[in-house]
């Protein structure tokens, strides 16, 4: 029998540890730059979110043409301190003029909750880190809510990305589970996929996986999305991939709302060490 991850249930669980440790005044700031309409729904959830926290938020909507200086330029003024912020995001992806590196180099690392900073990426590295990147975050979240084994696991990783794959991977080595990071020039996949305990895809091509390439009662998490029209999917062939798994993520309300939580969590725990600084 399959169990599908009710990512609304766990998520609420998260809002209420945020309420639980709030106490400072948190406010999260994001940089959303042109028009486009996937990353237009998730800035107002975030907002949404953040606003059900009790947690400020600050948007910024610069048009598409923007030059990478003066984006950087931006997002620096944002930091000042009268601006008040413990948390600062860039939302991806940015028009293809500009040099996403450098955007994401301006922001401190004090309050680089999305954890794409160099700075951030060498604390994932080190087991240093002391906030989650949300969406690996989020799909740790549900592997622990739903007691999946990570020690030892043999853990397949469907696209080495800097949102998803690549932070996962260090994370869950940091658990002690066996690790393969799949890329684009990766040759059979199916060939790892069907012998892994858990496998996640963060790719956002839809049909990427399907149930005849995992083994039955592997755990499958899919944090890849991607649009036809207005409808989204995720990576896998949820139809046959939910016959065959023990434990799978539906999309939407699987990782999404739990990737908008652990960013809400990051943004007050940010809050919580600038207090004690």
């Amino acid at each position: 029998m399959h169990t599908i991850v009710n990512g609304h249930k766990i998520a609420t669980q998260i809002y209420s540890r945020i309420k639980r440790q709030r106490g400072v005044t948190a406010k999260l700031g994001v940089v959303l730059v042109g028009n486009h309409k996937p990353s237009q729904t998730y800035v107002r959830k975030k907002g949404e979110a953040a606003e059900s926290c009790g947690v400020d938020f600050l948007l910024l909507h610069l048009p598409s043409r923007i030059s990478t200086k003066q984006l950087v330029a931006e997002v620096k003024q944002l930091q000042q301190k009268r601006y008040g912020l413990t948390g600062l995001i860039v939302q991806l992806p940015l028009p293809k003029q500009i040099n996403t590196g450098k955007v994401l180099e301006s922001i401190s690392p004090s309050i680089d909750v999305d954890c794409l900073t160099q700075t951030s990426l060498g604390k994932l590295i080190t087991g240093s880190y002391w906030i989650e990147p949300p969406t690996p975050g989020a799909i740790i979240e549900i592997l622990r809510y739903h007691k999946v084994p990570l020690v030892g696991a043999k853990v397949v990783i469907i696209g080495a990305g800097s949102l998803v794959g690549r932070p996962l991977a260090n994370m869950l080595f940091h658990e002690q589970a066996t690790v393969s990071v799949l890329n684009r020039s990766t040759r059979n996949v199916a060939a790892y996929t069907k012998t892994a305990d858990i496998v996640v895809t963060g790719v956002g091509h839809h049909g990427v996986l399907t149930g005849a390439m995992i083994k039955p009662g592997a755990v499958v998490i899919d944090a890849g999305v991607s649009f036809v029209g207005k409808k989204m999917y995720g990576d896998i062939d949820f139809t046959s991939v939910s016959k065959k798994a023990r434990l799978v993520t539906p999309t939407p309300g699987g990782v999404g709302p739990l990737t908008v939580a652990k960013l809400i969590e990051n943004t007050v725990k940010c809050a919580s060490k600038l207090a004690k600084q």
